[in-house]
């Protein structure tokens, strides 16, 4: 495969993961539908700057877009999953004695999905301590027909809000992620919304490490929801 088809490939694999549309991703990048359809045939010869604009509407560091972490070529976006109840795709638990939110989300969610969950997590708070929350975050159940996603850019543009709103209530905030591809966007996230300088995003092969790693991070030694 040469080097163009390699690039179109990338593109397309991390669209399909993202839930975008051709159009979706020309309309992040400040492209023609047709220019990204080209792109993803391996028929352009990209600029650098348009590079630039892909890698930033595909919300992903230029280094990750061109790691070896690989995906099926289909979208891993299922409409059977949405008919799933939310309950099965998102639990969440409140530890009033070391002030911990956790939480695990088991399968895809839709903007108003993220919009209920982040009631939730509001009214979360108020029962804590302001400053002084620790967020335990569990993605890692983000999979569809055995693949990883990462939030659609709509639901991610809630979760940023959620951040936002949620960052002089935190002390510290650790995540549990799916992919490298989820950390370097989360990673990005954090950095947008400022939680970067309390947050750290786990990703590794051995889930058990993964976890005593983020309990280290938090200073806790267990969780009712998640466990080594």
């Amino acid at each position: 495969m040469d080097i163009l088809s390699n690039f179109g490939q990338r593109v397309r694999e991390l669209r399909l993961k993202a839930g975008m549309s051709q159009e979706a991703l020309a309309v992040r990048a400040g492209l023609d539908r047709s220019y990204i359809g080209g792109v993803e045939r391996g028929e352009r010869n990209v600029s650098l700057e348009n590079i630039y604009k892909l890698t930033n509407a595909l919300d992903v560091d230029m280094s990750y877009f061109f790691d070896n972490e690989r995906f099926s070529m289909h979208s891993a976006y299922l409409k059977s999953e949405f008919k799933k109840a939310l309950s099965e795709r998102f639990v969440y638990n409140i530890d009033f004695d070391e002030q911990v939110i956790s939480w695990q989300i088991k399968g895809v969610l839709s903007v108003e999905d993220v919009n209920k969950i982040a009631f939730d997590l509001k009214l979360a708070c108020t029962y804590l301590s302001k400053g002084h929350i620790k967020l335990l975050i569990d993605n890692r159940g983000m999979r569809a027909d055995g693949q990883p996603f990462v939030f659609t850019p709509e639901a991610n543009e809630k979760i940023e809000e959620l951040q936002k709103w949620m960052l002089p209530h935190c002390l510290k905030v650790a995540v549990l992620c799916n992919s490298k591809l989820m950390k370097n966007q989360l990673d990005r996230l954090g950095q947008r919304t400022g939680m970067s300088h309390i947050s750290k995003h786990f990703y590794g092969e051995d889930p058990s490490e993964m976890i005593t790693k983020a309990f280290q991070f938090l200073g806790i030694t267990s969780n009712k929801l998640i466990s080594v």
